[in-house]
C-alpha cells in the first residue's frame, strides 16, 4: 500500500518514537512530498546527516509538479493552511493515496484521506 508521510511521523521515528517505527511498517511504498524532505533537512546537523539521508532514502520523494501546484492552492484557500502543508496534502491527494500524520490542528482526522496513526 501506498502512503505520503508528513514530517512529524519521520521525526518522531528518527526520536525513536516507536507507534512511527510501527506505522511506516505498515506501507510497502512509502512516500513523502520534496517539502518533507526539505524540512527533515533544515534541522539536521552535519553529524546526523548522513544516517538520516540514509533512512530518507527508503521514500519515494515526490516532487512539486504543476497539478500537486494547483491542488495545493485550492487547499490552501479552502483551509487556511500553511503553503508547506497545502503542498504535503495536494501531494497525498494527487497520488490517490492517505496522507498520514499526527497534526490534526492542520489535517481534519475525519477526512478519508487523512490517517492520524497515534
Amino acid at each position: 500500500m501506498k502512503a505520503v508521510f508528513d514530517t512529524n511521523i519521520l521525526i518522531d521515528y528518527l526520536k525513536g518514537i516507536s507507534h512511527a517505527n510501527k506505522e511506516l511498517a505498515l506501507y510497502r511504498r512509502p512516500c513523502i512530498s520534496i517539502v518533507t524532505w526539505m524540512e527533515v533537512q533544515v534541522g539536521l546537523s552535519d553529524s546526523d546527516r548522513g544516517i538520516v539521508n540514509k533512512f530518507l532514502n527508503r521514500f519515494e520523494i515526490i516532487p512539486l509538479s504543476q497539478e500537486i501546484a494547483e491542488t495545493a492552492v485550492n487547499i490552501r484557500k479552502a483551509h487556511r493552511l500553511r503553503l508547506p502543508d497545502a503542498i504535503i496534502w495536494a501531494t497525498a491527494q494527487e497520488l490517490e493515496t492517505i496522507l498520514v500524520t499526527r497534526n490534526t490542528k492542520d489535517f481534519p482526522a475525519k477526512d478519508v484521506g487523512v490517517r492520524v496513526p497515534y
